[in-house]
């Protein structure tokens, strides 16, 4: 595998001058800047019907949040002064059924809005808006205009920025106007900063799922591992200083963040996170490096910057995978240890089970959710929503794929309303999930029909599909309402590239993992005592003594495992009385104390998040033993959409010595993702980890 220097993956922060003077592939568009200077007296309206039906209800949903209710928009005075483009560059080895570029925009108009929130009136001046904006032509057509739609969005976040105007006293306190800011940022990201695009539809018969649902290029599985020499920002009496730690990841408008680690300058956070990559070129991973300062508005007005790091998803789609230490930009010092991984999209099932295995074997090391597929969902349109006519609803389609949720906009006093919108979902395990849909009345915030689909089905169909299917929603007036849906399920595949030659990757072939061997069951009596003592479902579920593919987890070369602590066998199956069971069968080679002496052991569980009395569960305690057998059963009553949101924590503890004299240490531990568990593979191996601080939990 190639990896890539830091030269070529980092990217300096830009220069304060026009792309066409810093690219010589950016050409000057004076001409385009005149077009737009004359047609801007005729944007107004649609700007106004812009801020009125897609922002307004955005911004006054987020800032619900922070307790300021009914925002609206009261005047907006659009100005004189429009956008200029400083550079466009036009793609020339792009498909033959498309035509892209990118244009860099900037807007610093004498626009003024005047809004009203919780009562109060306030206004908006000096708006600044500066970006790399793309324009995609797609499909090309052979009737007039020739182009059949339109794809507008930022390539990443663009700078924001605007004055407020009114009510001095309330709006620029500390923190809210950050804040406000923040939402602003947030609601343009949410409209048009991949993977959000704004569509416009030219021509009536184009395919508008491709224009306005796109499938992503890929996927980009990002590890933030450390950093290393960070900059002191709390300083104490002493001269002597460390920082609180804590890094923010952008990819367009998906936003992610560490937790912040206290009192230290080479912080581990072991952070893991997947982001949808819907182009290629010219988009950007950043990672900001910030130091935690308390502010009573959870704002981050008060945090000081440590410095950040970009890094070029067109690099990563090269290699398949970096991993290295890149230096942050605008810092005396430091440097963050990042790991990227592109994720190709299969319409295979049987990848399924291989990106399973992966992701299992990943979760050892980072408690976050990862995923093994993406979702992308269609609405199409529903019907006869409420025929009795005595009440015309504002319908609009809510979706959930485990804890995301994607809404549809309102469509007004109609029972048969058209959406035409597409979302994508990461999804954990399409085997054990489901797609939730809901169609809700915004007037009355009442459900007008639901449908629940188990995405397990679509691993049955061909290329993982359905198109515009009809589904029925249950709980509807008079019983005839539906919905049309297409579905695509994209099986996540990890591909370890090389450069081909000509700028594209090329797969190397993954070898299959080595079969080990596998015990032979030394207590097979107390095992089936164990198993059938609750008339366990686990039982006619176990390997039999020749399914080597069952223990996966099974180290080949020593009982000290991975990480020198040991490993512990467990039993772990969801079964179907909507029960999670396990048990915890052996521990092998934990090690001796200091002195020699050989420790108490006992096997801890916890079904996180929950940290509590009734979550947590324990063996008996096995004196003198660094092999202890156990053979013990555990049960956890769990729904299955609640399964895929816990993590099962197993700690062995060594509880030596007499009453207040006894030392409970963890001799290792292990998390394993209940969203993730193989019906196939019931009994495994695991190889001990150090404990996790529990107060991250």
């Amino acid at each position: 595998m190639n990896i890539p220097t830091i030269k070529s993956i980092y990217i300096a922060a830009p220069k304060e001058r026009p792309s066409w003077v810093t690219f010589p592939d950016m050409e000057r568009v004076e001409w385009l800047n005149k077009i737009i200077r004359q047609l801007w007296p005729y944007a107004g309206h649609y700007v106004k019907d812009l801020c009125k039906y897609s922002i307004e209800p955005s911004l006054r949903t987020a800032l619900e949040e922070y307790k300021l209710s009914g925002f609206q928009f009261e005047k907006i005075i659009l100005g004189d002064t429009p956008p200029r483009f400083s550079g466009v560059k036009v793609y020339d080895d792009t498909s033959r059924h498309e035509i892209i570029m990118d244009m860099d925009v900037a807007y610093a108009g004498d626009c003024k809005f005047e809004v009203s929130v919780s009562k109060f009136k306030m206004g908006i001046k000096d708006l600044r808006i500066c970006g790399k904006m793309r324009v995609v032509m797609k499909p090309l057509v052979k009737q007039i205009p020739l182009v059949g739609g339109l794809q507008v969005f930022f390539l990443n976040n663009p700078d924001v920025d605007f004055n407020l105007i009114g009510l001095a006293d309330v709006f620029d306190m500390p923190g809210l106007s950050d804040i406000l800011r923040s939402i602003v940022t947030d609601q343009i990201g949410y409209m048009m900063v991949l993977p959000n695009r704004y569509p416009i539809q030219l021509v009536e018969d184009i395919d508008v799922v491709e224009l306005k649902c796109p499938l992503p290029a890929g996927v980009i599985r990002i590890h933030v591992i450390e950093a290393h020499n960070l900059m002191k920002k709390d300083v104490g009496i002493m001269g002597m200083g460390k920082s609180d730690p804590y890094c923010i990841l952008h990819l367009g408008a998906q936003k992610f963040q560490t937790k912040t680690i206290n009192n230290t300058i080479n912080p581990k956070w072991d952070f893991c996170c997947e982001a949808l990559a819907n182009v290629i070129r010219r988009q950007r991973v950043t990672i900001q490096c910030w130091d935690y300062d308390y502010s009573p508005l959870k704002s981050y007005e008060n945090d000081d910057f440590l410095g950040r790091a970009n890094l070029d998803v067109q690099e990563i789609w090269k290699s398949g995978e970096i991993d290295m230490w890149v230096p942050l930009s605008d810092a005396k010092s430091g440097r963050l240890h990042i790991r990227a991984t592109w994720l190709e999209l299969s319409d295979s099932a049987p990848a399924l089970d291989l990106q399973l295995e992966e992701i299992r074997a990943l979760q050892n090391t980072t408690k976050n959710p990862l995923h093994s597929a993406v979702l992308m969902v269609w609405v199409d349109s529903a019907k006869k929503l409420n025929p009795s006519h005595k009440h015309t609803p504002d319908p609009f389609v809510r979706l959930h794929v485990g804890n995301t949720k994607h809404e549809t906009t309102v469509r007004q006093r109609t029972n048969d309303p058209v959406f035409e919108e597409g979302f994508s979902f990461l999804v954990r395990n399409p085997k054990t999930q489901e797609l939730q849909v809901e169609v809700v009345d915004q007037k009355t915030n009442t459900v007008q029909g639901k449908l629940e689909l188990d995405l397990n089905m679509l691993l049955k169909e061909k290329n993982l599909e359905i198109v515009s299917e009809d589904y029925s929603l249950s709980g509807a007036s008079g019983g005839l309402a539906a919905i049309k849906l297409s579905l695509t399920l994209r099986i996540l595949k990890t591909a370890l590239k090389t450069d081909d030659g000509d700028g594209g990757p090329k797969e190397k072939d993954v070898p299959p993992p080595a079969k080990v061997e596998e015990r032979k069951p030394s207590v097979e009596t107390t095992l089936e005592e164990v198993m059938s003592s609750a008339a366990s479902p686990l039982m006619h579920m176990l390997p039999s003594a020749t399914d080597n593919s069952s223990l996966r987890h099974r180290p080949s070369v020593s009982n000290s495992g991975m990480h020198g602590l040991g490993r512990i066998e467990l039993s772990v199956k969801y079964g179907p009385r909507n029960n999670l069971v396990v048990v915890v069968h052996q521990v092998q080679g934990l090690q001796k104390e200091e002195d020699g002496e050989l420790p108490d052991p006992y096997v801890k569980l916890y079904l996180l998040p929950d940290r509590s009395k009734d979550s947590k569960r324990k063996t008996d305690v096995i004196k003198d033993e660094c092999n202890p057998k156990f053979d013990e059963r555990f049960e956890y009553a769990v729904s299955p959409n609640e399964l895929t949101h816990r993590r099962l924590e197993v700690s062995v503890i060594n509880k030596k010595g007499l009453l207040f004299l006894q030392r409970s240490s963890t001799m290792g531990q292990i998390h394993m993702d209940c969203g993730l568990l193989d019906a196939e593979k019931v009994t495994q191996w695991y190889d001990l980890a150090p404990a996790m601080d529990e107060e991250e939990e």
